[in-house]
């Protein structure tokens, strides 16, 4: 019996007729050749020594039955034969057996007595050699040995119905078991690990281990001192000054400073002549338009806008009303999330600072003509928007300065209604601008194209020519992170 998925239920047979050897196709899927020949289903083809007998994909070599030597054969008169009992019939394996067999019966082997002879039975004959009235002849059976170099792999080794099972895989199972696991990547490593010697092996164990200890360490320093290698150092800022407050505050993953609901900061407010104060900040994770405001000396000035598009490249300003401001004692600005508490609403507010700008003590007429004037270059620019790749920065610095003269006035005209609807449009052109250049300089450095990288730096330095446009300092800062000449 041949265990191999090659090989049919009933695939061939094997009998003697005649003296000779037989085999026949029994209408297998895989086909039976002999000598390399196709054998037809119900086709019968002579053995003899030395062809080659392939069943699937298992091949064989057909030994011919060797006569046996002159003196194992052994003639003997049938009166002298000692029938023994049909119940159990030994053969026994050499001559010595023979005759201890013949001398002594003992056991099942016990001596027929003439009662039981009256009705003889005639010998077995065996069926690989024609029986013979008067003499008994031992004969060595046929047999089949393996082809030393099969023409397919062997899956399965050949055994009988009647032999015990081996306890170890065969050659052609532990083959078999190969070719399965070279299919995959584990199953390679462990082929691979097998096939090492046990100095390398113990090698590469005390690697691994020295691996396995180094990653545990990684793990337990991270979860263990994450947060105090990311919590800030020193107190925590409450001024605000000429000078972005990078650091973050509000609630949130990332966020430098943890405040849940309020945020309270204190500023100086000092200029010899006429001034305006302008804050500057960037938010995000705002979701409504009230959620977060803004009191100054504990007025509310108005909110936070909610998030945009541009969430990360924008700048926002506020202008702080000259009443409300003190010369003489700090004033406080508060930043505070409505919703929290009862509620857990992530909000986050960086890059603080408030901006003194003098405003020139002109005439209300003189101030109206100033503010006219830098409203029509701003509307010029534009328009040329599209001709120039700076005209929508100028456009944005001459609309920004129109609004900064009107806030000198007391009563506001109907140009400064135009110039703040103006001064947001162009805010948000040019943010928008600023995040497609970071997203282009992001790509750039995925693809490590470094030229495509420095080109987009330079573009971004031709839209945003000064550091008054918070994109101009973003540019820079990236490009001397990845050492980009300038």
């Amino acid at each position: 019996m041949l265990h191999d998925q090659g090989v049919s239920r009933r695939h061939a047979r094997i009998f003697t007729r005649g003296g000779r050897l037989y085999v026949t196709d029994l209408g297998s899927s895989a086909g039976t050749l002999c000598n390399g020949k196709v054998l037809g289903k119900g086709k019968e083809q002579e053995l003899h020594g030395g062809e080659r007998l392939a069943i699937g994909p298992v091949e064989f070599v057909f030994s011919a039955p060797k006569p046996p030597p002159q003196e194992a054969t052994r003639l003997v008169a049938p009166r002298e034969v000692r029938p023994r009992s049909s119940t159990l019939i030994t053969r026994a394996q050499t001559q010595q057996e023979m005759q201890a067999i013949e001398k002594e019966d003992t056991g099942s082997h016990r001596t027929v007595t003439d009662m039981e002879l009256e009705a003889p039975v005639p010998p077995p004959v065996s069926p690989l050699v024609p029986s013979a009235p008067s003499t008994l002849v031992e004969m060595e059976a046929p047999t089949l040995k393996k082809a030393p170099a099969p023409r397919h792999p062997v899956r399965s080794s050949a055994a009988t119905e009647t032999a015990p099972v081996a306890k170890a895989p065969s050659a052609a199972e532990r083959a078999r078991q190969r070719r399965e696991q070279s299919r995959t990547l584990s199953g390679q490593l462990m082929l691979r690990w097998s096939e090492l010697p046990a100095r390398q092996k113990s090698i590469a164990g005390v690697l691994a281990g020295l691996v396995i200890v180094a990653g545990l360490g990684a793990v337990l320093f991270t979860v263990f001192s994450g947060k105090v290698l990311g919590a800030p150092k020193g107190p925590e800022p409450t001024e605000l000054t000429l000078k972005p407050l990078v650091d973050s505050f509000g609630l949130g993953e990332g966020v430098t400073w943890v405040r849940s609901d309020q945020k309270l900061f204190h500023f100086q407010f000092a200029s010899p002549t006429r001034a305006v104060a302008v804050l500057h900040y960037q938010a995000r994770d705002i979701s409504q338009p009230k959620e977060v405001s803004l009191v100054l000396n504990g007025v509310e000035l108005g909110s936070v806008p909610p998030d945009n598009q541009e969430v990360n490249e924008r700048q926002l300003e506020l202008i702080l009303p000259l009443h409300l401001l003190r010369r003489d004692a700090p004033n406080q600005l508060t930043f505070d999330n409505v919703r929290n508490p009862p509620g857990e609403e992530r909000w986050r507010v960086w890059n603080m600072y408030v901006e003194v700008i003098p405003v020139p003590e002109l005439p209300t007429e003189q101030l109206l003509a100033k503010a006219n004037k830098e409203a029509g270059a701003a509307r010029q620019f534009y328009d040329q928007k599209s001709v120039g790749s700076e005209n929508l920065f100028r456009s944005w610095k001459m609309y920004h300065s129109a609004w900064l003269t009107l806030e000198a006035l007391d009563s506001k005209p109907e140009l400064y209604e135009e110039v703040l609807y103006m001064l947001a449009q162009t805010a948000g052109e040019l943010d928008k601008t600023c995040r497609v250049l970071m997203l282009d300089f992001q790509r750039s450095l995925q693809f490590l194209d470094g030229n495509k990288a420095k080109a987009t730096v330079q573009e971004a330095l031709r839209r945003f020519p000064t550091t008054e446009h918070r994109c101009h300092n973003l540019i820079l800062e990236k490009a001397s992170e990845y050492d980009l000449p300038i």
